[in-house]
């Protein structure tokens, strides 16, 4: 019961503060800026992201990465860097939207692509995607779908796997695959 007034409040919020935004095709190989959302569950899950967002930062982007872990406290493997930060239920309201700096300082940048690595629901995460002012969302959570311009249905296939699929899907839509 508390729960669904929670999630009642949150809807409302995020009904309110939703930003006007127009989405905008955009490749993968041609974002200039990417934004990336993902669950820290446990030191393996933060090796594959961060292998992934090293990756993407290698290829010349300006990548920008947000975990979420959905404990109380941050784990000691998360380290925070100046394009890294990672947040816990501990900083969530009690409706559950996230309340730090960098939560706000990651929805005031226009990012040419944000990705969602969640396979999972969690309402901080959907806070993300329904606040952003990124051109262009993609994600594989079916929950999700709604905040996503690009829904990929892959399951739960291994984020490499998830990568490779934006990949070639965008590249399809926005005609780029010659």
């Amino acid at each position: 019961m508390f729960q669904k007034i929670k999630d009642y409040f949150l809807n409302k919020y995020l009904a309110e503060n939703k930003p006007n935004r127009r989405p905008q095709l955009v490749a993968l190989q041609q974002a200039r800026s990417i934004g990336v959302v993902c669950e820290i569950t446990n030191e393996d899950s933060y090796k594959s992201i961060f292998n992934i967002f090293t990756r993407l930062q290698e290829s010349g982007r300006n990548v920008k990465l947000i975990g979420y872990i959905n404990e109380k406290e941050v784990p000691f493997y998360c380290l925070p860097q100046l394009t890294a930060d990672y947040f816990c239920n501990k900083n969530l309201n009690w409706y559950g939207l996230p309340n730090v700096v960098q939560i706000q300082d990651f929805l005031k940048v226009d990012f040419d692509m944000l990705l969602d690595f969640n396979c999972h629901y969690h309402s901080p995460i959907k806070s993300i995607l329904s606040l952003t002012h990124s051109k262009f969302i993609i994600g594989r959570t079916a929950e999700c779908a709604a905040q996503y311009d690009l829904f990929i249905n892959c399951g739960e296939c291994d984020n490499l796997k998830f990568l490779e699929s934006i990949s070639i899907y965008t590249q399809k839509l926005s005609g780029n695959d010659r």
